[in-house]
């Protein structure tokens, strides 16, 4: 979890019984993640200081760490374009019930 840096329990995710915890990166990315040893999933990411390079270099990290790493619920159209250009793909999964759609990368694919 060396990319996620320091991870802290999310109130509200454990009120709702979500895997999901806060994350603060090393590379400037704060957010909610869920991960396993071989999965990341994102579901909220902020950048410290926007349009510096910092979310890229974050998911360099993540695809240097990861086998999978998945985007959900991407409302910013910047921040999509950007997934595909790092190699993502649309997907679309079921999760505690819940439809997510977002975009999803996978190590064994490139």
């Amino acid at each position: 979890m060396a990319v996620l840096g320091l991870v802290t329990v999310d109130p509200i995710a454990a009120i709702l019984g979500t895997p999901y915890q806060r994350f603060s990166s090393p590379f400037g990315i704060d957010g909610l993640a869920w991960s396993v040893p071989s999965r990341l999933d994102l579901l909220a990411v902020s950048a410290t200081i926007p349009r510096t390079g910092q979310f890229r270099r974050f998911i360099r990290g993540a695809q240097a760490e990861y086998e999978t790493i998945c985007v959900w619920e991407v409302w910013n159209h910047d921040l999509a374009e950007a997934l595909v250009r790092y190699g993502f793909q649309p997907a679309e999964e079921e999760q505690n019930g819940e439809i997510l759609r977002g975009f999803r990368w996978d190590r064994l694919v490139h």
